[in-house]
């Protein structure tokens, strides 16, 4: 359960990896303004947006940021709040380090996940191909058209965060939607930086990570990725 919560974590990570691709000032000469429908001059909103990324998103090869995860569950009487840290390096490396009494580390380097988690004494690897072929898929190498063939796609001024967008993924196939019900993305209006990602579990599960300080392309150590053997 431990790994598997582990893998959640992952795909959120993923995530914010493929979709933290702009730094501020990005969005300057967008044309078409955005409605609360989804609609802007130019089209559809997300299309808009896809478009105003995808040219500093080539530059994207480092991502550092601050979180907070908060996480319900039907089995829980109250959420649950942890705080951390999170560097990524394209095209596949993620590293969550918990801050805390419940501290803990989650590493992703190509295809493998570690888990370090002391208070529960489990220290762990695992082969994830599968999981990071699919976000990769989905999230990095597709155009909007081919993401609506995987997902509908909703777009709108947020309306509980002043000067983002919400975009939400609903899994079109049977399949998938039995792994995650939806994802939600905040975009920052001005920056096109994730303000925060939502994920709705089967069953009624949550899980929202919300970022702050969000740095694109900081330096980073290669060291910090390192795994150990699987055993």
């Amino acid at each position: 359960m431990a790994l598997q919560r582990a893998l959640r974590r992952v795909f959120a990570t993923v995530l914010a990896l493929a979709m933290a691709s702009a730094a501020p000032g990005s969005a300057r000469g967008a044309s078409g303004t955005a409605s609360s429908s989804g609609q802007t001059a130019g089209g559809d909103l997300f299309d808009e947006i896809f478009r105003r990324g995808a040219p500093v998103e080539k530059t994207l090869r480092t991502v550092s940021a601050d979180f907070v995860e908060t996480s319900t569950s039907t089995l829980l009487k109250a959420p649950q709040i942890a705080r951390g840290t999170l560097v990524g390096q394209r095209p596949n490396r993620v590293r969550l380090v918990y801050a805390g009494v419940d501290a803990r580390t989650v590493i992703v380097n190509g295809n493998t996940l570690a888990l370090d988690w002391p208070a529960r004494n489990l220290k762990e690897t695992r082969d994830i191909g599968g999981t990071m072929r699919r976000a990769e898929r989905f999230f990095v190498m597709s155009s909007p058209a081919e993401l609506r063939k995987h997902f509908d796609i909703v777009a709108v001024e947020a309306p509980d965060r002043a000067g983002a967008w919400r975009v939400t993924f609903t899994p079109k196939r049977k399949q998938m939607r039995e792994g995650v019900s939806r994802v939600h993305l905040w975009i920052d209006q001005a920056t096109l930086v994730m303000r925060a990602l939502a994920m709705d579990y089967p069953g009624g599960d949550t899980r929202l990570m919300e970022f702050s300080d969000v740095r694109v392309n900081p330096p980073v150590d290669a060291g910090a990725f390192a795994v150990p053997a699987r055993r």
